[in-house]
């Protein structure tokens, strides 16, 4: 993240890529920033968490998670899925100055969950069709 990047003495901007007016740590860009809060908030409801904008809050609900284990893998697996996407975004701005939307994002990010779970199918078919209902039902 920046912060540290300036923090080495490297002559970077500091401000936020996603938002531009914030400077970017891993805090605010994992979910302070409101693009990438906006982009947890519509996962987390997808997955019926109530979504925090404060790392440590969300690192805590992620392990107090509540059985079935199905549940916890795929909020997991969207929780990792969310991270990979806006640190996504932010490079692709940084490196090619194309914008996406926080929308045009979570079909990405749709679309990759939906593809990871059908991986599981081989291996194990109840867990798969469970998560990828609950994926379903909640959307």
């Amino acid at each position: 993240t920046r912060d540290r990047l300036l923090k080495w003495g490297l002559q970077v901007e500091g401000r936020c890529l996603l938002c531009n007016s914030n400077p970017e740590s891993r805090d605010h860009l994992f979910f302070s920033c409101n693009y990438s809060y906006d982009l947890w908030a519509m996962v987390a409801r997808r997955l019926q968490l109530v979504p925090s904008r404060h790392w440590p809050i969300t690192i805590q609900q992620l392990i107090a998670l509540p059985p079935p284990a199905s549940q916890r893998i795929l909020t997991r697996l969207a929780w990792q899925a969310t991270l990979y996407w806006l640190w996504t975004e932010r490079n692709t701005r940084l490196h090619t100055q194309m914008f996406r939307s926080v929308d045009q994002i979570f079909k990405l990010l749709d679309r990759q969950l939906k593809n990871k779970l059908q991986s599981f199918r081989d291996t194990n078919p109840t867990r798969s069709s469970i998560m990828m209902q609950s994926w379903f039902r909640f959307g």
